[in-house]
């Protein structure tokens, strides 16, 4: 008598169980790809637009605080008086430190890549109302190594509220927005893309605290 290769009804059962379950989870690994996807692009709208603040940051913090002769001095605001040239605590003057200038030099208050005279982005505030388009069909993020496209980046700069008068065990940084100088400058940076769940904002603050200089051996 010969034997013949089959499947039993058991056998069959337990297949079609276990397609089932497989059928099953399949929706529950698309929207874990799906979300996982979402956090990615997320991440690197994040990297984006801190990388644009580290970028801006490294501008001197204003077109008037530049001086060839003088290194980059502290300028005058109409902040907080206890900023200014005779109340500021902890200013040294000795040469190659942080110093005001001879005579009294004010921070611009216009602010734009055509504020002084040029169309040269030289300082922070020159990025003010600035906006950059990512699109795919025009993608010219390719070669930094970004993903995200079809996206906006809007920049802008404002001088915040510089006021002392805050506990010494806190830190508050007010983002109100003032309509004369202070000492400190907020760069915002917003991003707003179709794929992400909201808008990216990132904040950071420059203050008006000039540069020192680096003491340097002479030779012999």
């Amino acid at each position: 008598m010969k034997l013949r290769n089959g499947s039993s009804m058991i056998e069959l059962v337990i297949a079609i169980v276990v397609m089932g379950i497989a059928m099953m989870t399949l929706p529950i690994m698309l929207t874990r790809v799906q979300e996982n996807n979402n956090f990615a692009m997320q991440q690197e709208a994040i990297l984006m637009a801190r990388t644009q603040l580290g970028n801006i940051l490294t501008y001197p913090w204003d077109e008037n605080s530049e001086d060839n002769s003088f290194n980059i001095g502290i300028l005058d605001t109409n902040g907080d008086t206890d900023f200014n040239r005779t109340n500021r605590i902890g200013l040294v003057k000795q040469d190659k430190r942080r110093k005001f200038f001879t005579l009294p030099t004010q921070a611009s208050t216009a602010f734009g890549d055509t504020a002084d005279g040029d169309t040269i982005i030289d300082d922070i505030d020159d990025f003010d109302t600035t906006q950059k388009v990512l699109q795919s069909s025009v993608d010219t993020n390719t070669s930094l190594g970004y993903k995200l496209s079809d996206s906006n980046m809007t920049i802008s700069v404002n001088y915040v509220s510089d006021n002392t008068n805050y506990p010494l065990t806190t830190f508050d940084f007010n983002t109100t927005i003032i309509g004369t100088t202070t000492n400190i400058k907020m760069i915002e940076v917003s991003l707003e893309n179709l794929l992400l769940d909201g808008n990216i904002t990132l904040r950071a603050f420059s203050s008006n605290i000039g540069a020192n200089q680096l003491l340097r051996r002479t030779l012999p």
